[in-house]
């Protein structure tokens, strides 16, 4: 069942803000090696890795329920 709307969620960083600008820009990709318990996979699916107009497919979840978003 697809989700709709906004999703957010808090998680303590433990970086400096220069590496998590860094993650959240231009390395999304490694977005699920580093909250694994969140993010299951990314997926480019058109484009570049952090690149304008980049069309990319989240696998997360929420509490049990497994869920993807496309952006």
């Amino acid at each position: 069942m697809p989700v709709f709307g906004r999703l957010e969620t808090e998680v303590a960083a433990k970086a400096p803000a220069y590496k998590f600008h860094e993650v959240n820009s231009k390395r999304i990709h490694e977005t699920a090696k580093i909250c694994p318990k969140y993010f299951q996979k990314i997926d480019l699916k058109e484009g570049e890795w952090g690149g304008e107009a980049s069309v990319t497919c989240w696998y997360f979840v929420i509490g049990c329920m497994k869920s993807f978003y496309v952006v």
